[in-house]
Parts: structure tokens; C-alpha cells; sequence
């Protein structure tokens, strides 16, 4: 029988309830029959009398949350860059935690790179230093554009499928319900959560949504007109997507919209024209219901109300509006006040939005996702559910317009996607946000924003302490012989630990002495980090017999220094290269986790990437020179394999190339991508506009990222 491991003042408030004759509290039950915790989820038995959806590998609510605090404690948070008054201010976790700790707030943007999933479960553990007590129970709205994952729904010019179905329905389904029940719990108690989706996948959602946040909490679904005809010869043309609207309670924030004032709206109810200046108007009742009330009944200009209304406003008022020349006086009939197109704020909004078109494919806003939104649809929905100052989460942030429309608003926000194009895109567009259109209320349509971005930092998601889910001492061969396979390196047989005089070297690489970093130890998992002491010590302790190269495998986060070359005690250069990992890479495999690849074609970028790819820091080299009107790879290397096991050849491991054509020294700015596909057979790009600073950054087919190449004249 399982042990339930109570604590003392958890057996103290059963004891309690027995006692009083009353149930145990409803959070205990898991930790008091954990067999039925992970069978039956005791806190959604109350919502059982609702319709579910069931199907092979749906887990209970209990098991997807507790697994949080056993064998999946998510993803460490890892800082990339810092960028403050749109510049590069820090690369490194100390360099953010200490801008946070000496400026006046302890808040900055986010955009996450890495698995969604693990980004929440991180969130929902709320013990990360970079958002510990500022995102769990704080985020006042989610917007998500999740995937469709419904086969050749979306086609490229080619006819390519734009989305690469990676997962069937059952899996997509529990996939996106996981994702669903943790943005639950990090949602505000006041919070709302928007999902867009497509005729195809609606109804599921919303059977998931009725589940796991209650349908009471049901508020909308919002059909958006996203164009205005679409031919087809064998059924109605399908001109709209679904937005599912819920909040986390009743008690959830709402300001009141209005549509935008449209060309046909005002010639269909604006219909008089003022005779003085031309203006268009509408005639609006000056009468309002009674309610039994004689207040309002008082002849005005020889009118008076019909029976059961009042006038709706004081005769000075009324006096005052005609002096102005703002009432109507029908040949017949009670006068109306005149409201001018001008002034004129639209109809309150409703669940049907046909006044919001999509991104033309000329315009400024348009940066080549095939499913991008426009600002002006999430500008409506951030103003209705949130309000200054607010959190807003997207965990599907393809071109980062949720981050782009509450910078703009005035909103903190996180946005979090797996693909390195992606990050690039949203860093870009938020480092430029200044040069876009600006939003708001009586905002001029052409307006620039024209300020620059508040601070934030691209983070990476990804590195994990695997200790909870390997006993690394028992384990200890099994780790070696796995880390040295990672890196294609065989395991050491001839004694080099007794050849140099240390002690953790296992292998060799291209004759050269290969060190597992001992992560088995406590004291070097937990407080030891390499450093150049660290370094200084082998040096020390093999007695001067290091020369050349010395590699040491360790995971990412034990580290705090980059390749660094030192002297042995004879005075001889020893080159110390670091061979990093994520602890991820341990955690992926314990599930048989299959490697995602990063998309290779413009048309693939929106991937729904349900299983997490791993990558290596430093596994990715690329060189290139200047050629007439372009450039050509003249070097692409990468130390990783396709799925039988073997090395990529040539170009065959690229995923794409980012260029940035006038690179001021400073940050990356990515100017345009160019994917496998779109390179010759001469390994040639053409690229206008080249200046005489330029650099370029490889992803590889994993997501791994080359250090920029850098060209100067």
C-alpha cells in the first residue's frame, strides 16, 4: 500500500474533521489516497455532471499538477539577453537579477524560449528567482492561438502544408488540456482567457473549457469575420475563426467595447445631413420610460412626452442643445438630438466582430506567419479583460502581436514560443515598436507610438534539475556512458584518470582528455559551479602534465565561464572547452521523447511542438563571405543527428540562416531569414541592401543556435 507522508499539522486537520464530522479539506484527498488521486480527480467530481470528452492517455487533473512537485519540477529560467532603453544591458542571471534587485520595480518583460508546457509547469512550481511570486495567481489574461492540428488546413504557394500535423487528435486534445488546466492555476482570480480556434477543433475546446474551468464560467464565443468572401465551388465559403472566452470566476474584469465606426455603419444610421455645415447625424430619443415618475413631463417648445416616458434630460439642457443647433425637429413628431459622426462612438460591441479585417499582405504590420493576427483584434480584447498595468500571457506567441499591442497599452506582458525565428521576430518587433502604428482611443490611424520599449529580457526555458528524477549515484555509470554519447565520444580505456592525475576523466576526444563534470556529488550539483578556480584546481591537481585541448561535459547551468585557455605550472597554454547540455536532454529521454525539428521552411514555422526538442550551446559553426548581390556559406557545421542516428552532411542539418544587414555591433537585429529551402545548390543567398557590417546566426534542424558571424569592410 502507498504511503501518504502527511505532515503533522496535515494529520492535526484530519484528526479535526473527524472529529467535527466533517469532510477532510478537498487539497488533502490526494495526499490521503494518492491511488485514487491519480484514477479520479476528487477536485473536479463536483463538475463531473457536465458532458467530458474521453480518450486513450487522458490523465486526471491530481496527476498533471502533482507531477509538478515529483518527477517534472519544470525549467529553470536561463537570462540570454537584457535589453534596457532598447539596448543590450546584460547577458548573463546575475547581470538581470541584479538590475531587478537596484531598480525601482521588480518587474520586466518576457519572452521565453523553450517548451510552453515546461515554461508553466515552472510558473505554476512558483520557485524561479526571475518570477517567484510575480506570475502564479497574477496573470489577469491569457490569449492563445494555438495550432489547429487539423491535416492541410492551411497551404503555401507551393501547395505545402503550413502546419505539419506532428500529433493525432487524442494527443493534441490532452496536449492542449495540460496546457489549459496549468494556465488556469496562474491565472488572477479576476482573470479571462481567450482561445482562438477554427470550426474544426471549437467544439472540443469547448467541451475541454466547460471541464476545466466550469461553464459557469463560460462567458463567449466570439465569431470574427476574418475576410469578406471566400470562393468555394462545393460548400459555403468559410470566412470566419472562433474565439472561446472564459474567466477563472464571476468576478472577472470587463470594460465595455465598441465597434469601429465603419464606412456602411454610417451611411445606413447616420443617415440625415445637417443643412448648416453638411455633417452627417443620427437621431437619437430625447425620452426615456417613467417608471410612473412625473418628474420629466413638462411641455417643452409645445411638446410633451407620450404617455408612460419623460423627457431624459433637464430643459437646460435641452435649452442649451438647441442653442447649439444639435436637435432635429421632424415635420412631425417629438424632436431628436442630433449626434454628428464625430462624435459618434460606434454600437456597444456583440459576439459577432465583422469590423476587424486581416493584416493585408502589404502591410507594415505583416512579418510572415501565415496565421498572424492583427494588432486592432488584440487591442480589443486586451482593453476588455485587462487594464493598465495588467499581466498578459501568450504561450503561443508566434510574432509577438500580444506583447506588441500591451507594450503599447501600457500592459506587462510574457510571451513564450519554441522557435529561435520566432524569438528573433518578436525581439526585433518589440526593439522597433517605436517605428509601428500606434493604438488607443481617438489614436489617428497613420500615428506612430513612437516610444521606445520598457525593459525586457529573452530568456531561455530549458535546463532542468533532473536529481528528482534520476538517483544519479546509483546511476553514475549510466550517466557517464549517456553524456559521452551525446557528444559521439567513446568511453575511456586507458586509464587517464591515473595517466593526468585527476579523477573524472572518462573519455577522450580527438586524443584529448575528456572530464564528466560530477553532477553526482551534491556539493558540485548544488554549489560548485565551473569557474576559472574550478579550472585553476585540475590545473593544480594534475601537476603540470595538461597541455592542449581538455573538455569537460557538463550541463548548462554548472557553469559560469565560457572556453577559456589557461598555463599549466610549465608555463604551457591548456585550452578548456565546455561541452554543454540542458538537464532536459535527461528528462526528454526518460520518456522516449523524439527530436522536434526547428521548421525549415517559411511554411512551416507555426509547428505545434508538443514534444521539447534539446539542443547544445555550442554545437553550431558558420561561416560566410560577400558575394555579388548576396552571400555564400563557405562553412556549416553541427554536432547533431537525424533520427537513424547518423551525422548531417553538407547543409543538410540547417534549418535556416538569420541575417541581420547592418549590424551596429551591438544587438542582432534580424533583418530577414532565409530558410534550407531557399539557399542554391552554390550554397547562395541573394540579399539586397548589404552594408559593410553584417552578421549572420544559424539555427540548425534542433534549435541550436551559432554564435552571430560577423563581416566587416
Amino acid at each position: 500500500m502507498a504511503k501518504t507522508n502527511l505532515t503533522d499539522e496535515e494529520k492535526q486537520q484530519i484528526i479535526e474533521a473527524i472529529n467535527d464530522n466533517t469532510e477532510p479539506p478537498p487539497e488533502l484527498m490526494p495526499r490521503l489516497f494518492p491511488h485514487v488521486a491519480e484514477k479520479y480527480d476528487v477536485a473536479a467530481l463536483d463538475r463531473a455532471k457536465i458532458a467530458t470528452l474521453e480518450y486513450a492517455g487522458k490523465r486526471s487533473e491530481a496527476a498533471i499538477l502533482n507531477q509538478t512537485f515529483t518527477v517534472e519540477s519544470g525549467s529553470p529560467l536561463q537570462a540570454e539577453r537584457l535589453f534596457k532603453e532598447g539596448s543590450l544591458s546584460g547577458q548573463t542571471q546575475l547581470e538581470i537579477l541584479d538590475y531587478l534587485n537596484k531598480s525601482k520595480t521588480d518587474w520586466m518583460n518576457l519572452i521565453v524560449q523553450g517548451d510552453n508546457l515546461q515554461f508553466l509547469k515552472t510558473c505554476f512550481q512558483n520557485q524561479d528567482p526571475l518570477i517567484r511570486d510575480k506570475v502564479k495567481g497574477k496573470v489577469k489574461l491569457v490569449y492563445i492561438d494555438p495550432p489547429f492540428a487539423t491535416k492541410s488546413d492551411f497551404k503555401g504557394a507551393a501547395n505545402e502544408k503550413s502546419y505539419s500535423d506532428k500529433v493525432a487528435s487524442a494527443e493534441f486534445i490532452e496536449g492542449l488540456r495540460e496546457r489549459l488546466i496549468y494556465l488556469r492555476e496562474i491565472l488572477s482570480a479576476d482573470g479571462s482567457i481567450y482561445i482562438h480556434l477554427d470550426q474544426k477543433m471549437v467544439h472540443y475546446v469547448k467541451v475541454l473549457m466547460d471541464e476545466i474551468f466550469g461553464k459557469e464560467n463560460f462567458v463567449n464565443e466570439i465569431i470574427w469575420r476574418r475576410t469578406a468572401a471566400h470562393n468555394d465551388a462545393i460548400r459555403f465559403g468559410s470566412i470566419h475563426d472562433l474565439i472561446l472566452y472564459y474567466s477563472k470566476t464571476s468576478n472577472r474584469i470587463w470594460n465595455s467595447q465598441r465597434m469601429i465606426v465603419d464606412k456602411d455603419y454610417v451611411g445606413r444610421f447616420l443617415d440625415n445631413i445637417d443643412e448648416k455645415d453638411g455633417k452627417r447625424y443620427a437621431r437619437i430619443d430625447l425620452t426615456a420610460p417613467s417608471h410612473g415618475s412625473d418628474s420629466g413631463r413638462f411641455e417643452w417648445h409645445g411638446k410633451i412626452p407620450p404617455p408612460s416616458r419623460m423627457w431624459a434630460y433637464k430643459r437646460e439642457v435641452l435649452d442649451k442643445w438647441e442653442s447649439e443647433g444639435k436637435i432635429h425637429w421632424p415635420q412631425k413628431g417629438m424632436p431628436r438630438y442630433k449626434k454628428f459622426e464625430d462624435e459618434f462612438e460606434g454600437p456597444v460591441l456583440q459576439d459577432i466582430w465583422t469590423d476587424i479585417r486581416p493584416i493585408h499582405n502589404q502591410s507594415k504590420e505583416r512579418l510572415g506567419y501565415p496565421t498572424q493576427k492583427p494588432e486592432d483584434l488584440l487591442e480589443r480584447v486586451i482593453l476588455a479583460s485587462s487594464n493598465k498595468d495588467d499581466l498578459i500571457l501568450d504561450i503561443f506567441a508566434g510574432t509577438g502581436t500580444v506583447a506588441a499591442v500591451a507594450e503599447k497599452l501600457g500592459c506587462r506582458w510574457i510571451v513564450c514560443d519554441f522557435g529561435k525565428h520566432a524569438i528573433y521576430t518578436m525581439q526585433k518587433r518589440i526593439l522597433r515598436i517605436g517605428e509601428s502604428k500606434d493604438l488607443g482611443k481617438d489614436v489617428p490611424a497613420n500615428k506612430k507610438y513612437g516610444k521606445g520599449p520598457q525593459p525586457f529580457c529573452v530568456v531561455s526555458c530549458g535546463a532542468y534539475d533532473f536529481s528528482r528524477i534520476m538517483n544519479l549515484r546509483e546511476n553514475k555509470d549510466a550517466y557517464i556512458n549517456f553524456v559521452l554519447g551525446l557528444f559521439q565520444l567513446p568511453r575511456d580505456a586507458k586509464d587517464l584518470n591515473g595517466r593526468f592525475g585527476l579523477t573524472h576523466i572518462y573519455g577522450e576526444k580527438d586524443g584529448h582528455p575528456v572530464e564528466v563534470y560530477p553532477v553526482w556529488e551534491d556539493e558540485y550539483l548544488k554549489n560548485i559551479r565551473i569557474d576559472e578556480e574550478y579550472l585553476q584546481q585540475i590545473l593544480i591537481q594534475s601537476g603540470g602534465k595538461l597541455r592542449g585541448d581538455y573538455y569537460i561535459i557538463t550541463p548548462e547551468t554548472c557553469t559560469v565561464i565560457s572556453d577559456t585557455t589557461l598555463k599549466n605550472a610549465a608555463g604551457k597554454e591548456v585550452h578548456f572547452k565546455l561541452l554543454k547540455f540542458p538537464y532536459k536532454v535527461l528528462e526528454e529521454v526518460s520518456r522516449n521523447f523524439q527530436i522536434t525539428e526547428q521548421p525549415s521552411a517559411q511554411e512551416n514555422v507555426n509547428n505545434l511542438i508538443n514534444a521539447t526538442g534539446f539542443y547544445f550551446n555550442n554545437a553550431v559553426e558558420i561561416a560566410v563571405k560577400k558575394i555579388r548581390g548576396g552571400l555564400k556559406i563557405t562553412e556549416f557545421t553541427t554536432g547533431i543527428m537525424d533520427r537513424n542516428g547518423e551525422k548531417f552532411s553538407g547543409l543538410e542539418g540547417l534549418a535556416m540562416l538569420l541575417v541581420d544587414v547592418d549590424y551596429d555591433d551591438n544587438i542582432f537585429d534580424m533583418e530577414k531569414t532565409f530558410f534550407a529551402k531557399d539557399i542554391n545548390d552554390d550554397r547562395e543567398i541573394k540579399i539586397p541592401g548589404l552594408t559593410g557590417s553584417v552578421a549572420v546566426i544559424a539555427i540548425d534542424k534542433h534549435g541550436n543556435e551559432s554564435n552571430p558571424f560577423i563581416l566587416k569592410e
